[in-house]
């Protein structure tokens, strides 16, 4: 019995060193910090469970002998790369007592312990989050209580109803498959004294120890939406990714600086070809045909100078998007954050937001789709960074203005405009 607390004894001294070690563990990337809510799973395992010890005795009859079957649930959450804690409720062992090698019983209990695992492998190797594998060790502990029948109590066996202190401990093993999916096998030991109280536990014998495999399943519910968000803007906090947004922004406002004159220039050319065409309209029944092949000349230069004003000033600074996307991804959501700072700066300026498509799909439905994509822009900048809704407008063009080749990722866009009153 002795070697039995001794192997427990030495699991809880290998994950306490491994804890210092993990705190100390400098120069890797640092594992996210999430709430309370996020990385929860629940799961279920079925065990085989040998009585190993009785009353101090050995009981070493193999597992042909004095072998009971169980399962268990459980609600487990991952604290870092290195560290989980579950809670579990479990019937290790639910058959009737079955006599084995010498007369002796096996065992039939419940269980409500809270483990602590410890992962060897990512705790040593750092956090790596396209890791599948973990080797680890669980100890914790809890109660215990026997569900053996008052007529079948003998020495050997605890009575019917026995409330008791319960100390676990082993190995296991588990492997994700796909986002979610978890599979594991466990093999350790659990220890139960015959009363809730430690200076009994450790001064009576034990009734009981047991070894216990088990092969189970659970399934992980992941990051909360909340704790992504938190997560994404620290991530933009590092010194690197601040410097770039801070280059991002000083580029941004050097285009709204300059915008003014070049916006003039366009109006104002716009503005002589519009006169020349309602001078060229005035006169159609003049010089017939040739004066409406002149304005309809002048309107083709007039559309297509429109259209390169919105070509021009989406390149520098667009939100960019994957075919058929119109929610705004991590890392572009930072050129979404550094419009919002550059209009906290300049309170006077308001923003046109322009969304377009590329030529994948039909008109009505790139037209729809630029639409959403504007106005989801619209909202993040609104909700998430407290711009006011008269401060932005929005407008769609779907797939009616391309640069370049028509189905360049560039079309598949939301860009910024200052608005010129």
């Amino acid at each position: 019995m002795l070697k039995k607390l001794i192997k427990v004894g030495v699991i809880m001294s290998l994950m306490v060193t491994a804890m210092n070690a993990s705190a100390q563990n400098t120069g890797k990337p640092e594992y996210p910090q999430y709430g309370f809510w996020s990385n929860w799973s629940i799961g279920f395992s079925f065990d085989l469970n040998n009585q190993a010890v009785m009353n101090g005795e050995s009981f070493d009859a193999g597992w042909r002998r004095a072998t009971n079957a169980g399962m268990d649930i459980f609600a487990q959450q991952k604290l870092n790369h290195a560290f989980d804690w579950r809670i579990r409720f479990g019937f290790p062992s639910f058959w009737e007592p079955m006599q084995g090698w010498n007369g002796y019983y096996n065992d039939r209990h419940m269980t409500l312990t809270l483990d602590i695992l410890w992962s060897i492998n990512n705790s040593l190797l750092g956090y790596n989050p396209d890791r599948r594998f973990s080797i680890y060790l669980y100890a914790g502990g809890g109660l215990a209580l026997s569900g053996n029948k008052e007529e079948e109590t003998s020495i050997n066996k605890q009575d019917y109803g026995t409330v008791g202190i319960v100390l676990d401990g082993g190995l296991g093993a588990s492997y994700r498959f796909g986002e979610s999916h978890n599979i594991f096998a466990e093999y350790g030991y659990d220890i139960n004294g015959d009363a809730p109280s430690p200076s009994t536990f450790f001064s009576n014998a034990l009734h009981h120890t047991n070894r216990i495999f088990r092969l189970g399943y659970y399934y992980c519910f992941g990051v909360t939406a909340t704790d992504k968000a938190v997560a994404a803007q620290k991530a933009m906090l590092t010194q690197e990714n601040f410097g770039a947004l801070n280059s991002q922004v000083n580029n941004l406002e050097r285009q709204v600086a300059n915008s003014r004159n070049n916006e003039k220039k366009l109006e104002n050319r716009i503005a002589e070809l519009e006169d020349q065409l309602a001078q060229a309209l005035a006169q159609g029944g003049k010089g017939g045909a040739g004066n409406s092949a002149a304005a309809d000349s002048l309107q083709a230069v007039i559309d297509q100078i429109k259209a390169d004003q919105l070509n021009f000033y989406a390149m520098p600074f667009s939100v960019l998007y994957g075919v058929d996307e119109w929610q705004v991804s991590e890392d572009e959501d930072a050129k979404v954050k550094a419009v919002a700072r550059v209009l906290k700066d300049n309170p006077d300026v308001k923003v046109l937001v322009v969304g377009f498509a590329d030529y994948t799909g039909s008109d009505s439905y790139n037209m729809k789709l630029s639409e959403k994509r504007a106005k989801e822009v619209k909202r993040l900048l609104v909700k998430k960074y407290g711009i006011a809704e008269d401060r932005i407008q929005t407008e769609y063009k779907g797939k009616s203005v391309a640069f370049g080749d028509i189905q360049f990722a560039l079309n598949r866009r939301v860009s910024f405009y200052r608005v010129i009153e």
